[in-house]
């Protein structure tokens, strides 16, 4: 994933730039013009939501789960299928944000998590290690990534037990007993786009 794209308006005086450079010692890149003319707002727009409200554990040490992302569910550029790959419809650059929660239960020992993303199944940015030795603990964390995303492209995240570990933990939903708080989910997603918009 790269940098950040270039945004502005489409008016006569910002037509003939075609390309800008981000500073001294950086390559000159495509400006994306408004579509309206005029000067422009630039803003957020949420690209695909969501979440997952079910306990997601791996099955023995050193075997990647796919996290799941909830239901399928297609956006204009996003499509999400039930096993919680996202297919990139749109070329743009876009900001990823998920929160993972870790955690296990009834279990002794020292389990290591493991969690990364992918992109065409290549794991793409750091993975995220976390280490639990409590019988019952859950440890949220968030990921965060941004940059270019091709039509065609496949995000995918998945979580293993290290084969030092115990054989225990996985994702965690959180379900309040108080009336009226909503399910914590075990993973949730964001990704967002930047948009030039006519002022």
């Amino acid at each position: 994933m790269s940098d950040f794209k270039l945004l502005a308006g489409s008016d006569p005086a910002n037509n003939p730039v075609g390309v800008m450079t981000e500073g001294i010692g950086k390559p000159l890149r495509k400006v994306e013009l408004s579509t309206d003319g005029g000067d422009v707002t630039v803003v957020v727009e949420t690209a695909i939501l969501a979440a997952s409200l079910v306990n997601q554990d791996p099955t023995g040490l050193g075997v990647p789960l796919q996290v799941t992302l909830g239901d399928a569910q297609v956006t204009d550029y996003f499509s999400l299928d039930a096993a919680g790959a996202l297919t990139c419809l749109q070329t743009d650059e876009y900001t990823l944000r998920a929160k993972f929660t870790v955690g296990r239960e009834n279990s002794s020992g020292e389990s290591e998590i493991y969690t990364r993303g992918l992109i065409n199944g290549v794991a793409v940015g750091d993975t995220s290690h976390t280490i639990i030795d409590n019988a019952r603990t859950e440890i949220p964390f968030d990921f965060e990534a941004n940059g270019m995303l091709t039509q065609g492209d496949v995000v995918t995240f998945e979580i293993v037990r290290n084969t030092t570990g115990n054989d225990s933990g996985g994702l965690r939903v959180g379900v309040p007993a108080v009336a009226g708080w909503n399910t914590s989910p075990s993973v949730r997603l964001l990704i967002s786009r930047f948009a030039a918009v006519a002022t």
